[in-house]
């Protein structure tokens, strides 16, 4: 017998998402809400879950507000705290230091971003040798002090933030909002498909249950595509030759311990930091996620390079722990993407349809984006037998392609402009043959001083790109068209760029530490 969860016979569109997690959860309760039509879950109970914490992107903000969810009740509930900037230790070189805020850097100045003003004062002699463009950054000074971006009940004074997630919190808690929209649950395994005539599928097999049909199916299984690689065959594009990490080892550790040590600029240790520390390794990058209650601690490793045994050890070492009884899980990565993650009336979602390394946060991103183009790629007319026909898949995968280009380029530019050769790994990593799209971005950074941006809804701005190329002494040209202003003018910006920072500190000083607010949240 074939069925849907709810045997709807209203006409409505019928959606199935295969796999659970946070792919899975946010992309029922998503289409649920958007589109009004029937969504059912099936989830097997015998996936575990991957991550111990989870780091975003502003983005997030937008999802929150669309799906009418108070923020302080995402926070609570995900075991959340804020999120304002990466910073990233021993990536440059291995005693070098830098930021990557999230928000512009100061303001424009004559029409340009602040960095050329503030690179024409470095050069100048009129802003010290060792100034930095990041400065002039209000969420790099937030984090600088460990405050908090806003009092508890107010608004976020910095516009551009994002959350530290517990991924096991999230998952549940977007599960309780899918199913509070009206999604059906169905705990089962795939472990066949019916398809058509055209090769699209018709409904799922379930072991020891009655097959589930609909019109469309979101494969969030993971890597292994169970719908868009097993049944719809859909090509994978292998990225480890240029990012050549392909594995990582996870753990959690008491929240307390995390920066011991570490000095904000009056006010003590920073109990718990504003942003997420990305600290270059032998062989590789970890991470550390700091929880209201727990940090999250991880090791993205290439395994030509390092054992596991040895990541562990190596990790337990920087982040703190028992090197016996310490608990860490090894998760295998498959870095790469489908150029046609829609096939059919199949849609990969997640990691079944690419993966880029998590060095900028962007896994949860890359599930939102992928069901804001889906849902613009669906038709507005027409009834189920033509559905699928009437998609637009073709704009889908070209636009989701694109993305995933994207990020893997914003990634590898950590790498290859990083002077570290001190090990076999960064000497590979740094010198990797890299695509034609990152290459002629570079270039023209350092000849025009703009950044080549795509057309349409760029993922990462030309600020982010400053944040990561001036680091490691890679600066923009002099942007045709704007000349060198006067000296009456130069002495205004650079009353203009003090101006900025003594704002920002006057501010940042009056709000509460982030440890102060994050508990007044929590309680």
């Amino acid at each position: 017998m074939t069925h849907s969860a709810d045997c709807p016979s209203d006409g409505q569109l019928r959606i199935v998402v295969v796999g659970g997690g946070t792919a899975g959860w946010m992309s029922a309760a998503t289409l649920k809400r958007r589109l009004k039509c029937h969504v059912t879950v099936i989830e097997s109970d015998r996936v575990p879950s991957i991550g111990v914490g989870e780091a975003t992107i502003p983005a997030i903000v937008d999802w929150i507000e669309n799906m009418g969810v108070a923020e302080d009740e995402f926070i609570r509930r995900t075991g959340a705290t804020y999120k304002l900037a990466i910073r990233f230790d021993n990536w440059v070189e291995p005693t070098h230091r830098y930021w990557h805020p999230f928000g512009i850097c100061g303001s424009p100045i004559d029409g340009l971003d602040l960095i050329h003003t503030w690179r024409r004062g470095v050069r100048q002699g009129w802003l010290p040798a060792d100034s930095k463009y990041t400065d002039f950054s209000f969420q790099r000074e937030l984090c600088e002090l460990g405050r908090g971006p806003r009092e508890a009940g107010q608004p976020s004074l910095a516009h551009n933030y994002a959350f530290h997630l517990d991924a096991g919190k999230l998952a549940t808690f977007l599960q309780e909002i899918a199913v509070a929209e009206g999604v059906n649950h169905i705990i089962g395994d795939v472990c066949g498909a019916n398809l058509d005539a055209c090769g699209d599928i018709q409904s799922l097999t379930l072991n020891e249950q009655s097959a589930v049909a609909a019109e469309l199916f979101i494969d969030c299984s993971g890597f292994a595509g169970a719908l868009i690689q097993k049944v719809m065959r859909s090509e994978w594009v292998d990225w480890s030759d240029q990012l050549i990490c392909d594995r990582a080892i996870t753990m959690r550790r008491p929240q307390v311990q995390i920066c011991q040590g570490e000095k904000s600029h009056e006010d003590g240790p920073v109990v718990l930091p504003p942003y997420t520390i990305s600290t270059g390794m032998k062989s590789g990058w970890s991470w550390q996620i700091p929880l209201h209650q727990t940090t999250g601690c991880g090791y993205v490793f290439s395994s030509a390079h390092l054992s596991d045994e040895e990541a562990r050890d190596e990790l337990i070492g920087l982040a703190g722990g028992d090197f016996d009884t310490t608990e860490t899980k090894v998760v295998p990565m498959r870095v790469g993407m489908r150029p046609e993650s829609w096939v059919g009336n199949c849609v990969s979602i997640g990691l079944s349809a690419g993966f880029v390394e998590p060095l900028e946060s962007t896994g949860i991103f890359l599930v939102q984006r992928a069901l804001d183009e889906f849902v613009e790629c669906l038709p507005t007319t027409g009834n189920n037998l033509s559905f699928v026909d009437s998609c637009d898949t073709r704009s889908f995968n070209q636009r989701m392609t694109e993305v995933y280009h994207q990020v893997r380029d914003f990634v590898l530019m950590h790498y290859v402009v990083s002077r570290r050769r001190d090990t076999p790994f960064w000497r590979e990593a740094a010198t990797v043959l890299i695509p034609e799209s990152l290459q002629l971005l570079l270039e023209e950074y350092t000849s025009t001083g703009r950044v080549r941006l795509p057309e349409r809804d760029p993922t990462f701005l030309d600020v982010n790109h400053h944040y990561i190329l001036s680091p490691a002494g890679i600066h923009p040209g002099r942007v045709p068209g704007h000349p060198e202003p006067d000296t009456a003018r130069t002495q205004q910006q650079a009353a203009f760029l003090q101006h900025i920072q003594s704002t920002h500190t006057d501010i940042a000083s009056k709000l509460p530490s982030h440890r102060s607010l994050m508990d007044a949240i929590h309680l």
